[in-house]
């Protein structure tokens, strides 16, 4: 509805000269024309009057001559099969003869005739009003034959399909006297349900449609239909409608240009499909739309769609990637493998193996992993994400949250560490209680020994001095001497784990002559056993702690002696070495015997304190302080002590000094 077409010009009305033109103004052709039979009318064609019918024309019209004369035949409704009137003016004007034109005349009495016209131009002077004259039959003549019954059958197939479309079928042809340059010669009658007016109502006004045309829509419309009409092009546009009731209803109109093969002219024929259910739904859908993205847009996560393709490509991304991950979704998308680029290298595989799984079987991805940012930091992602199946019911992409939670990870790591520092702590109060046993244990036995024997030669001097000679009166003070020396180097021991452990100790450096310095020791150390102990010292001076010095000396072999048998040789070495944090010189002491050795699992816990190895050949013997008064010493001087097997059988113990100038003297 509201295609143009071209107009044919504008039709003279009837002049005074319109009686001059009635038969009865030829004698000869009144008779001929009210004798014949056959029904005959004469019509201005400029407004449609009757100006003269025959008897027979009147009989098959049912109507009388004054019924008839001077009435418009348009109105009569003889024109039917040519449209409204103005396309049936126009259609009358170019065309010189219509036949097998059916008509439709109403009776007085209600009967209906259907006629079989005919339509021929009646030849005029320049100055005249044209004329037509038409012939009557009744329809049964055409009614008969094979191409009327063909024409009416495709008419009523064409009725019944038009008419029960849920759209207006229309057609539009020419008139020049139409406001709009054209008139609609047919309107299916649904234009009644979806607009409230009739059929009639829009050919009597052709200017209707466009009152009825929304206001914001017209001016595209009108620009459309000048566009095809100039073009020829199909004409296809989806506007809005204000029905009667003052009601929206929105169409998609597409119509075409076509040859009329009845009336040989070009009319608009077209369909206005109702699509005012659609475009609600679009508006739900974009209402919807919004209201999804604003609540997408506000979450604090990121959402996404990514395609199930080798590369993974992405289909959307929420505007949070740039507040998370510093990216703007335009960025995000076109860079070629986003998730690939900035996904962490040791969680890569890893994630790429869930998502495949994900895809293989349908189950939801729900993973944790790190991302770059665009400033080169890294955030920790949680990723929860469903798999989508395409119509098929294949996987077509993955559609999740990514959710920031770089602050839980780092909450996470700070509880970690407190729980290890908790179980460190814990272990370390164990350490310490169970220390705190062995030190009772150990302090409440190293001590009984020497203060028994220390009370009972004190209680023999005191109830037999008088009675013992001076050689037993002797032994008993050296008893006395010995074994509270004993106790001094047991509280020494104790107190010096107690410094060390608390730092407050530092080496009091002198320079020391260990060729010197290791056969005193071995002199005056009380705990040989009577063994005999090898020493292979070169000359050889250092800045070193003396007193520390020959605290290793003396724990070492006293632990040789411990160990082994008494056949078995203990030898004590030195030789310069390279040693220490900053690789200064050093000196290397070693001490070594050819007995059982020390087993792989306890050469690091035998220099911990009150870690005893194995019952030697004297049984276990010692407070277990020895080794790690070694160690810690060493460690004081800045070098270390281990342990490590004598080739040939045995165990070495080896104690790395540095010298405190840097250098060795020898």
């Amino acid at each position: 509805m509201g295609t143009p077409t071209p107009g044919t010009g504008s039709l003279p009305s009837l002049t005074a000269q319109e009686d001059d033109a009635r038969p009865s103004a030829d004698p000869l052709f009144g008779r001929l024309f009210r004798g014949t039979h056959e029904g005959l009318a004469i019509v201005v064609l400029g407004d449609g009057k009757i100006l003269e019918a025959n008897d027979a024309f009147l009989r098959l019209t049912g109507l009388d001559r004054a019924q008839a004369i001077g009435v418009s035949s348009f109105d009569l409704g003889l024109w039917a099969d040519l449209g409204g009137e103005g396309s049936a003016r126009a259609i009358l004007a170019e065309r010189t003869w219509v036949e097998d034109l059916l008509s439709h005349v109403v009776h007085p009495n209600g009967e209906v005739s259907t006629l079989r016209l005919s339509a021929e131009m009646l030849a005029q002077g320049e100055e005249e009003q044209p004329l037509i004259l038409v012939r009557a039959t009744e329809a049964s003549s055409l009614v008969g034959s094979d191409r009327f019954r063909v024409l009416r059958e495709a008419e009523a197939r064409y009725r019944a399909l038009v008419e029960q479309l849920p759209a207006i079928v229309y057609t539009e042809a020419p008139d020049e006297k139409s406001p709009t340059g054209f008139r609609d010669v047919y309107i299916s009658p649904q234009t009644v349900d979806k607009l409230g007016y009739t059929a009639q109502e829009w050919q009597n006004d052709p200017t209707l449609w466009q009152r009825c045309t929304h206001p914001e829509d017209l001016p595209g419309l009108l620009a459309e239909e000048e566009r095809t009409a100039e073009t020829g092009e199909t004409f296809s546009f989806t506007y809005r409608m204000i029905a009667r009731d003052g009601g929206i209803v929105w169409f998609h109109d597409d119509a075409v240009c076509v040859r009329d093969p009845q009336t040989d002219r070009d009319v608009w024929k077209g369909i206005m499909l109702d699509i005012t259910e659609q475009k609600i739904a679009e508006e739900h859908l974009r209402e919807a739309e919004a209201r999804y993205r604003t609540l997408i847009e506000q979450m604090p996560a990121i959402v996404y769609r990514s395609e199930n393709t080798p590369a993974g490509d992405w289909l959307y991304v929420s505007p949070q990637i740039e507040r998370i991950l510093g990216f703007t979704a335009e960025e995000w998308l076109l860079h070629p493998h986003p998730f690939a680029s900035f996904c962490h290298p040791e969680d890569l595989a890893r994630i790429r193996d869930a998502e495949e799984q994900a895809f293989s079987t349908g189950e939801s991805f729900r993973n944790e992993y790190r991302m770059r940012t665009n400033d080169g930091r890294w955030r920790w992602i949680l990723d929860e994400a469903e798999v989508v199946h395409d119509a098929n019911g294949n996987p077509a992409h993955l559609q999740g949250l990514m959710f920031d939670i770089t602050e839980r990870k780092a909450a996470e790591e700070r509880i970690r560490k407190a729980l290890e520092r908790e179980r460190a702590a814990n272990q370390r109060l164990a350490e310490l209680d169970a220390l705190k046993n062995t030190l009772l244990h150990t302090v409440s036995h190293d001590l009984r020994t020497p203060l028994t024997a220390i009370h009972a030669a004190a209680g023999t001097l005191m109830d037999l001095n008088d009675r013992l000679t001076d050689a037993e009166r002797n032994d008993l003070f050296v008893t006395l001497l010995t074994r509270s020396d004993r106790m001094e180097e047991l509280l020494s021991d104790l107190l010096d784990l107690d410094r060390l452990d608390r730092g407050v100790v530092e080496p009091r450096r002198d320079l020391v002559d260990l060729a010197e310095l290791v056969p005193a020791v071995l002199a005056k150390c009380d705990g040989l056993d009577g063994r005999t102990i090898e020493v292979h010292i070169p000359p050889l001076e250092a800045l070193l702690d003396r007193t520390k010095t020959e605290r290793i000396v003396e724990n070492l072999v006293t632990n040789a002696v411990h160990y082994t048998s008494r056949k078995v040789p203990i030898r004590v070495f030195a030789e310069r070495a390279l040693g220490g944090d900053d690789h200064h010189d050093a000196v290397l002491l070693t001490v070594e015997d050819e007995g059982p050795g020390v087993a792989d699992e306890v050469k690091t816990e035998i220099f911990e304190p009150f870690r005893r190895g194995p019952a030697g050949e004297q049984g276990p013997t010692g407070t277990g302080i020895g080794l790690s008064l070694v160690s810690s010493f060493a460690q004081l001087h800045g070098g270390r002590a281990w342990v490590e097997d004598r080739p040939g059988g045995g165990a070495r113990f080896c104690v790395l000094l540095p010298s405190g100038d840097g250098g060795a003297f020898g």
